[in-house]
């Protein structure tokens, strides 16, 4: 698999992942029971008791801990998944770069008694090609391993602040009409527009 393919599929699972926290569990209505104001159109609901720093401390101390605490268990194979993938292509782009680059030391040393293990297979522009290439892979894909870190973070937190959202079936909006607003009179051109009035 090449890094562009490589970083294609990173980003649309990173996608899917993000997407998929505008999702928010389903809160149980009947644990807390919500306080009602004396103006009966405003409802004070129950202070949250999920932590989102605890979420975030979880997942820096071991990726997929904060989605544990979250209760999004499905999300930590992906975790692991993304973050194993990117770290061990980043390790084996390292231990290429490593060969690539001892062989052409020992090719451009000027010593005749040393061989490299290339001798006689490819010349010096492609080890060196080679070389470069490797090295900029293995960071490449060190950035990816650091970025599905910090993906798991954002998750996390992320997921924290809509634990106790709720998406239930009892949700409602009402609407009200706004009462109606006086201008002082003054000289111009009054124009209604929404039941109000608007003086030039």
């Amino acid at each position: 698999m090449n890094a562009r393919s490589a970083i294609t599929a990173i980003m649309v699972v990173s996608s899917w992942l993000c997407c998929s926290v505008v999702i928010a569990q389903q809160s149980d209505t009947t644990s807390a029971p919500s306080a009602v104001a004396a103006d009966s159109n405003v409802v004070l609901l129950p202070a949250s008791t999920h932590s989102v720093k605890k979420a975030v401390r979880y997942s820096m101390l071991l990726p997929g801990l904060g989605q544990a605490y979250n209760r999004k268990y499905w999300k930590i194979p992906i975790i692991y998944g993304l973050g194993g993938f990117t770290a061990y292509t980043a390790i084996q782009n390292g231990r290429e770069y490593i060969r690539y680059r001892n062989a052409y030391r020992i090719r451009v040393d000027g010593d005749p008694a040393t061989i490299d293990e290339f001798q006689g297979q490819i010349n010096n522009a492609v080890l060196r090609q080679n070389r470069d290439a490797f090295r900029q892979q293995r960071d490449l894909y060190w950035i990816l391993t650091a970025g599905v870190y910090a993906l798991n973070l954002v998750d996390a937190a992320v997921d924290a602040h809509l634990f106790d959202f709720n998406v239930s079936d009892n949700l409602s909006m009402h609407f009200f009409q706004p009462p109606a607003i006086h201008w002082a009179q003054s000289p111009g051109v009054q124009l209604p527009l929404a039941r109000l009035s608007y003086k030039l």
